[in-house]
């Protein structure tokens, strides 16, 4: 269900008429520009991340952390996409990211690298490492359950 969710979220971003705007209108969205297309590939990614994220914090938090591309979250690597012939590529790629979580106003509760599987038939998550752990003020942390893996 969530992968068809994320493909219908993918065919919507992509019919969307701002696609078809003429290609020197587009000078801004320029492929050299890294910030933009590590948030938008990010972005892309972001249902199986949150809900990888939302089930390794679940015995940890009464909340679900959140977790956006503009807050901290990078990609680590990006493999394959190798050439298969004539510039044509196997459509499979491994991609790690790394996210940091928060709650509430931004309170950072930890840092996190997340290595996805992505095929044209889906995105699965291949590896959830838990990186580093921050404590809550003291008027949050009625929000843990139990504390956070130290590290």
């Amino acid at each position: 269900m969530k992968k068809t969710l994320f493909f219908l979220f993918a065919a919507a971003i992509m019919a969307n008429p701002l696609f078809l705007v003429r290609a020197d209108a587009t000078d801004a969205l320029a492929l050299e520009d890294p910030v933009r297309l590590n948030d938008m590939v990010i972005t892309l990614l972001m249902p199986p991340i949150e809900d990888a994220v939302n089930r390794f914090y679940e015995p940890y938090l009464t909340i679900e952390p959140t977790v956006v591309p503009y807050y901290g979250s990078k990609i680590v690597s990006i493999q394959g996409g190798e050439q298969i012939h004539a510039g044509i590529s196997n459509s499979h790629y491994t991609v790690t990211v790394e996210v940091f979580l928060y709650v509430g106003p931004h309170l950072s509760v930890g840092k996190d690298r997340i290595t996805l599987d992505v095929q044209v038939a889906g995105v699965t998550v291949k590896n959830y490492e838990h990186l580093e752990s921050y404590p809550l003020t003291p008027s949050y942390q009625s929000l843990m359950k139990k504390p956070l893996p130290a590290y």
